[in-house]
């Protein structure tokens, strides 16, 4: 509404003659972080459920767009420790859950993780399996889409690396997705985009 608006406003000035339906491409990038409380001695494990609604609020894709295509940028992790944690390092991994089947989305068995404090940066995970990364992108391109409303699920497993140890913390899983959209969008004529027939 807002640039039909300023269209007409341009209109009413003398050099311009007239405004055109025009095809103009977008890319906007989100990032979804969510929490992963951790209480326990030893090996661990907590889940998550991503709806389409906490996708779509991190979103500001008009209704009109034609979404063309949904990429998985990078996967990071930032473990936050609490008052009260004995642990000094955790290996953890992860997958997706979808309908009982599960997708290995990474792993970190190999690294361990050392609990330094709370004010730590995100760490990014270089162990991502395909099988899992494909599957939150197809959830994400179903969400923006308007073609999928199912939830699912991300889990995360670890263990301290001494298994006496009392691992009190959270875990931050941050996904930065990157969305890219085409809207046709009135224009004055002249000022670019492609042809909206196309």
């Amino acid at each position: 509404m807002k640039k039909t608006i300023a269209c007409l406003l341009l209109l009413a000035m003398p050099l311009l003659s007239g405004c055109e339906q025009r095809l103009f491409h977008f890319l906007i990038t989100i990032d979804q972080t969510p929490t992963f409380p951790i209480d326990q001695t030893g090996p661990f494990s907590q889940t998550v459920t991503i709806t389409e609604q906490d996708v779509l609020r991190a979103l500001n894709v008009p209704e009109n767009a034609t979404i063309t295509g949904v990429d998985i940028e990078s996967l990071s992790l930032r473990v936050v420790v609490k008052a009260g944690n004995q642990a000094r390092a955790i290996n953890v991994n992860g997958a997706v859950i979808e309908n009982g089947q599960v997708k290995p989305l990474f792993n970190n068995k190999t690294e361990t993780i050392p609990l330094v404090g709370v004010n730590v940066p995100f760490v990014g995970l270089n162990a991502l399996i395909e099988d899992g990364v494909a599957s939150l992108r197809n959830k994400i391109n179903g969400y923006v889409k308007r073609i999928d409303s199912s939830t699912f699920t991300i889990r995360l497993n670890g263990t301290t690396v001494q298994a006496t140890e009392r691992a009190l913390l959270d875990i931050n899983l941050k996904i930065k997705a990157t969305i890219k959209y085409d809207e046709c969008l009135e224009v004055p004529l002249g000022e670019g985009g492609e042809d909206c027939n196309l």
